[in-house]
């Protein structure tokens, strides 16, 4: 173990302490390796100063506000909640603590790679709902049970129940429910069709079907919806 020199964080090193932007647009746009090559200056930029290394307290804020910072990020810019992977991420910031400058970067290269494994399982889970709800718009009409939509797929019930759940807020019957809903609401708006005509283009099974979970959706009835359209 290497002995640490404790040399004070300059005032013009603060934004490389605090501010990680760059490295984090890295990750998401570059992708990991460029990303954790950026930290791995910072790093070196700390502790090559006078031969010294960070004090503990400089490892662990750095370690810290890169794994925040990262969070923030996602969130704000990507629109993503990475906050399992925040906290679990929280073990790293003392992994550099009273160890080498090399141990420094590779605490700060697993939170990195941490998160760019979340990316990269967002995008595929992303993908997969995509067509899933692709799918469903392009079948309104006929029977679309779990099962039915899981084997065209090619994915597992369990899977496509936590997909919904983890990226749409609802189930899947929920999800089915609201897009025929939605095309009821257009063909009541644009078209003279009959109720009956309607609750069959949207895939319910009766108009007395269709009329209770458009009440249960909209408030009110689809004739209602309709007449308080012309007022």
């Amino acid at each position: 173990m290497e002995c640490r020199a404790n040399i004070p964080v300059q005032t013009d090193e603060w934004e490389l302490l605090y501010n990680h932007m760059q490295i984090c647009e890295a990750l998401v746009q570059e992708g990991a390796p460029v990303a954790k090559a950026l930290f791995a200056l910072r790093v070196e930029r700390f502790t090559s100063r006078e031969g010294g290394l960070l004090s503990d307290e400089t490892a662990i804020i750095l370690l810290t506000s890169l794994n925040r910072s990262l969070y923030d990020y996602l969130l704000f810019q990507v629109g993503i909640s990475f906050s399992h992977c925040c906290y679990d991420n929280r073990l790293y910031a003392h992994a550099g603590v009273g160890q080498s400058a090399g141990t420094l970067r590779r605490a700060g290269a697993a939170i990195l790679d941490a998160y760019a494994q979340e990316l990269r399982q967002n995008h595929a889970q992303r993908t997969h709902i995509e067509r899933i709800c692709a799918y469903v718009r392009a079948h309104l009409t006929e029977d679309l049970t779990l099962e039915r939509v899981a084997r065209e797929a090619y994915l597992s019930r369990c899977y496509i129940c936590q997909l919904f759940k983890s990226l749409m807020g609802c189930t899947f019957g929920e999800y089915v429910k609201r897009e025929r809903i939605q095309r009821a609401r257009a063909l009541l708006a644009s078209t003279g069709k009959s109720i009956e005509e309607i609750a069959a283009a949207c895939g319910f099974g009766s108009a007395t079907y269709f009329a209770t979970v458009f009440k249960g959706i909209m408030g009110m009835t689809p004739s209602a919806f309709r007449h308080s359209l012309h007022g």
